[in-house]
């Protein structure tokens, strides 16, 4: 502590003013007889208590209002040690590097780098602009740049550790875009990270007309770390219902020849275990477990108490995986045939094959209906709808499909004896690929695959010596529409188009053996399979895992009323009927693990959707904790903390302050003696 004008203590002695001012008026109340003497005793005695504390506190203010104005006149200050900077005023964005490898050490590196940075806000002078960037990725802006040292420094205490990757150049370009506009001209940037090799921090650049700082928040943090840094699951194509779950992990060089335990975990239910012995790195190994088809959703997990080293970072010794069957569909077969003789209907090859079709690439569900109930039905539960040989339809009908297939909902049309073409197209002209036009016989081979097809290739075998003996002419293909069959002449077979979020496939012959021999074909069921899976909605998401992160857009099945999305932690995300007129954006997904996804449509209440599950899993780099170098920078020298600059503090302002406060406080005493001293003296007899 120190003062910048030393001589005004000199004044300090005028403190004693107000005592000798004091003693010199101190009298006793004078003494009056009066014919009331016992009650004047009583109120005498009771005035001169009060007179006395008031005069006594009038003193004490007095002495400390001399006494302070001599010590603010003096100029008193203290020196303080700053954190970060010189104490001048300055816009400054503080980068903290959230990422997953921040979360080794105890405590955290990211519970240092966010001291660290509270320290940084705290050394910032009044006046002073701060950002805070967040470098996990994708960066995110948690400050944006404000003079509100106390709330950038109240954000930093909510900063959680997640799952993300590391982009530092991202953070970087987040950090100069929000020192743009600063007020200021001098303008800084600190990186603060574990600078880990897997960042490639050397590729950082400085930014133009930015002094940046690059601090790493611990000189040697451990780097001894095993990791599950894969684990997929596929079906089991020798046990109908089995997952095999391909396990990768990764470990440090130090410690190779030890064992690790590895556990598969569907809750608190144990479904496989296997034990591994570390070599080169990394070890691998394959767990079977039984699918279940309303929770697919589980984690592969390694123990990692008896390594020595210890395991550095906890967070990735588990990886959520998906155990689910393949996706399907539900398809509803509108039998535009209907005979009573089970076996003789129009519909009767397609749902063979339907039956037939293998659950490796989704099982595929059916229901069959005349055209009457399917009039009257609601379209909400079927995914693909199959018109085969069917009559026109009312207005109402055709809406309803229209609004199906808008929605992501299939439509596959197919001709026959009761198909009317005309009929057709004017009901359902604007949703079909192409112009059906009247049958005709004409026999002809086919259809077959064409060369160029998007969706049969040469999967689909025996096709080729089918013959047709009556068709349909698909006249005037949509041009975005793909032709994927054709018959011998070269005319379109089978055309797809795609309305709204949904597809519409047309077909110009029939799916049973009146107009063509094409259902005894061996390439039959292979067709109808895969044109049915193409025509099925895409509210499927993928098995492999997202970075934490990723915005994931889920697609809502038809007729969904209400979907709640529930993460690994965390409340659940509820969604209404309104959320779900078009696809679903989920945007928090920074925690690892299994989002399970549960739907309720007009028809079915709240149930588990195990194809709109997805999974959100660190990324491998993150695992290896291996140092990197620190970047070239701006006073990145040395790679630590800057030498602590010393500035002085003055103390005055708040002593004038005071001062300003005992000033009131005396003025207000000294009336109160005033009315006491009058109170106190009592009129003549």
């Amino acid at each position: 502590m120190g003062f910048e004008a030393p001589l005004a203590l000199l004044a300090l002695a005028a403190a004693g003013l107000p005592v000798l001012a004091h003693l010199l008026r101190r009298q006793d109340l004078p003494r009056r007889k009066l014919p009331t003497v016992a009650l004047l005793r009583r109120a005498e005695a009771s005035s001169k208590r009060r007179v006395r504390l008031v005069d006594l506190l009038l003193l004490i203010v007095r002495v400390l209002l001399v006494a302070m104005a001599a010590l603010a006149i003096a100029g008193p200050f203290f020196r303080v040690a700053l954190a970060y900077g010189d104490g001048s005023v300055a816009s400054v964005a503080i980068v903290v590097d959230d990422s997953m490898s921040m979360g080794r050490g105890d405590p955290s590196l990211l519970a240092r780098a966010l001291e660290r940075a509270e320290a940084i806000v705290e050394s910032l002078p009044a006046g002073s602009e701060v950002a805070v960037v967040l470098a996990g990725d994708a960066p995110r802006v948690r400050v944006s740049r404000t003079d509100d040292r106390d709330a950038a420094a109240r954000a930093l205490e909510d900063v959680r550790g997640g799952a993300r990757g590391t982009d530092l150049a991202g953070a970087l370009e987040r950090a100069e875009r929000e020192l743009a506009g600063a007020r200021h001209a001098d303008r800084r940037v600190v990186v603060l990270s574990d600078f880990a090799a897997h960042g490639a921090p050397s590729e950082l650049g400085v930014p133009s007309g930015l002094s940046v700082r690059f601090e790493p928040v611990d000189q040697d943090p451990p780097t001894t770390n095993a990791a599950v840094v894969e684990a997929r699951a596929t079906p089991d194509p020798t046990t109908p219902g089995l997952a095999s779950v391909a396990v990768q992990i990764a470990a440090s060089p130090d410690l190779d020849g030890q064992r690790l335990e590895v556990v598969l975990r569907r809750g608190g239910e144990e479904l496989a275990r296997d034990a591994v012995e570390l070599s080169s790195g990394g070890a691998h190994t394959t767990l079977h477990a039984p699918i279940d088809a309303s929770d697919p959703g589980a984690t592969v997990a390694i123990r990692t108490e008896d390594l020595d080293p210890a395991d550095a970072l906890p967070a990735d010794d588990e990886r959520g995986v998906l155990l689910r069957p393949p996706a399907g569909a539900r398809v509803l077969l509108v039998d535009g045939d209907p005979h009573p003789v089970r076996g003789q209907d129009e519909a009767r090859f397609l749902a063979r094959a339907i039956d037939l079709a293998p659950a490796d690439g989704g099982a595929l569900s059916r229901r069959t209906v005349d055209p009457d109930t399917f009039a009257a039905m609601d379209l909400s539960e079927a995914e693909v709808i199959v018109l085969a040989n069917v009559p026109a339809l009312s207005r109402r009908v055709a809406r309803r499909l229209r609004e199906h297939v808008e929605r992501g909902g299939g439509l596959w049309v197919t001709p026959g004896s009761h198909f009317d073409a005309r009929a057709m197209e004017a009901r359902l002209g604007a949703l079909l690929p192409a112009r059906p036009a009247p049958a005709v016989a004409d026999e002809v081979s086919g259809p077959v695959p064409v060369p160029d097809g998007e969706l049969f290739g040469a999967g689909v075998s025996g096709l080729e010596s089918a013959t047709t003996r009556r068709r349909i002419a698909l006249e005037r293909p949509d041009t975005d529409a793909r032709v994927e069959l054709a018959f011998g002449d070269g005319s379109p077979a089978l055309v797809i188009g795609r309305r709204g979020d949904g597809r519409v496939a047309l077909l110009a012959t029939t799916v049973d053996d009146d107009w063509t021999d094409l259902p005894y074909r061996p390439g039959f069921l292979p067709m109808t399979v895969a044109l049915l899976r193409e025509l099925a909605p895409r509210t499927s998401t993928p098995d492999t895992a997202l970075s934490p992160g990723t915005p994931v857009t889920l697609r809502p099945p038809a007729g969904a009323v209400r979907l709640r999305v529930v993460p690994p932690h965390g409340e659940p995300l509820e969604l209404g009927p309104d959320a779900l007129e078009d696809d679903v954006t989920v945007e928090d997904t920074a925690a690892a693990g299994v989002y399970r996804v549960q739907v309720a449509t007009r028809e079915q209440a709240l149930h588990p959707e195990p194809r709109m599950a997805f999974l959100v899993a660190p990324p491998a780099e993150e695992s290896d904790l291996s140092s990197g170098d620190i970047p070239e920078g701006a006073a990145s020298e040395g790679g630590g903390t800057e030498s602590a600059a010393v500035v002085e503090r003055p103390i005055a302002p708040w002593l004038f302050l005071l001062v300003g406060l005992l000033a009131v406080t005396e003025a207000a005493l000294r009336l109160r003696a005033t009315h006491l001293g009058r109170s106190a003296r009592p009129s003549s007899p």
